[in-house]
């Protein structure tokens, strides 16, 4: 089967949504599929094709050449197209463009609102194209919120089947169940943006500091709020901002942490950081918001604390880090779930029998 992968973000980007479509092709090459990736944002490489954007700007909101999407669809000849992102300018050509072809479409949704109720937003989308183009054959999401927010958002009838993101748990993996080959700093990998909470942790990290608790904070990634937490924490000795980090660092990363945290505020449709976390058999603290709480089972694989609450969060790392029991109980649980849930091999059977069943309604 030809299948053509669609994404706003090229498989060589870091984020959640690019990399779910990097290991989905990866895995169906290996099973004998033949897979294209079509993209607007990000570098060139074999079997992954760039649509240009009617403005020379690397942006979401900057739509591609209209006629370029539906011309590389034609000229691929898919047996199917997955479109992942239900609300990139990409996502909602490609569909249309699909229909058009009498091309079976499967959407998937990945995301959630930045900010406010994601019931509230309904009304909005009779404002946008959303709403009126975006009718694919099979729609599915990564959570219940996400599986909910589509639905409502576009007004559809049929269920949305949740299909869950995936972790390689082969690369992701710990590099012994003890805690001897584990160090002592806290972790967070991720956007330094405001709905990501990293403020939040900082300062939760400070009341440790405060009380003696000799664990660093390492912060891998990159985003518009870096200058001002690194004001934030420029009182601390305990933060370290390491930029954008390599795979290869950020599996290596994962694996010699104590523990690590996920503080959302909003927005969260599922977390694809926790897995990592998860197959590196490192405890998970994350907030209960969006789809976070489906993932992390409190007190089995992960603590769940309320979000915007440094005091709360303090808490946690300080039960997770003074109590060897506990932070054995939930590695292993965290490892065990991701092989038995989350591993690219189940999720992507799941896919496999998607796929069979949008091909059977064309």
């Amino acid at each position: 089967m030809r299948v053509l992968m669609v994404s706003e973000w090229g498989p060589c980007i870091y984020g959640g949504v690019s990399s779910q479509v990097k290991l989905l092709s990866k895995w169906l090459a290996e099973r004998g599929y033949e897979v294209y990736i079509m993209y607007k944002q990000g570098t060139h490489s074999s079997k992954h094709i760039k649509v240009r954007g009617i403005l020379p700007l690397e942006c979401v909101v900057v739509p591609p050449v209209l006629w370029e999407v539906k011309s590389i669809i034609r000229s691929i000849k898919p047996d199917l197209v997955h479109v992942h992102h239900s609300f990139a300018p990409l996502s909602v050509l490609a569909v249309r463009a699909c229909n058009k072809l009498d091309i079976p479409c499967v959407l998937t949704n990945h995301s959630l609102p930045p900010i406010g109720d994601e019931s509230k937003w309904s009304t909005f989308s009779y404002l946008t194209p959303y709403r009126w183009l975006l009718k694919p054959t099979i729609t599915t999401a990564v959570s219940t919120p996400a599986a909910l927010f589509i639905k409502d958002f576009l007004g559809l009838k049929d269920p949305i089947e949740i299909v869950p993101n995936a972790i390689d748990t082969d690369k992701f993996a710990p590099l012994d169940w003890g805690l001897e080959e584990r160090e002592d700093y806290i972790l967070y990998v991720g956007r330094l943006i405001w709905r990501k909470g990293v403020d939040v942790l900082i300062r939760a990290v400070g009341i440790l500091e405060k009380k003696g608790i000799p664990y660093e904070l390492l912060l891998a990634g990159r985003g518009y709020l870096e200058h001002y937490l690194k004001l934030l924490s420029s009182n601390l000795k305990s933060v370290r901002f390491l930029g954008a980090v390599s795979d290869r660092v950020k599996i290596e990363l994962y694996r010699r942490a104590r523990v690590f945290v996920l503080p959302s505020r909003a927005g969260e449709s599922f977390g694809v950081v926790i897995l990592e976390a998860f197959s590196s058999a490192t405890p998970v603290i994350a907030t209960r918001i969006g789809g976070i709480p489906e993932i992390v089972e409190h007190g089995v694989d992960g603590l769940l604390v309320e979000a915007n609450s440094p005091i709360r969060l303090a808490e946690a790392l300080i039960e997770i880090l003074n109590s060897e029991e506990l932070w054995r109980r939930l590695s292993f649980n965290a490892r065990r779930k991701a092989i038995e849930k989350y591993s690219i091999k189940t999720v992507g059977r799941r896919y496999e029998r998607i796929y069979e069943e949008a091909l059977e309604e064309i």
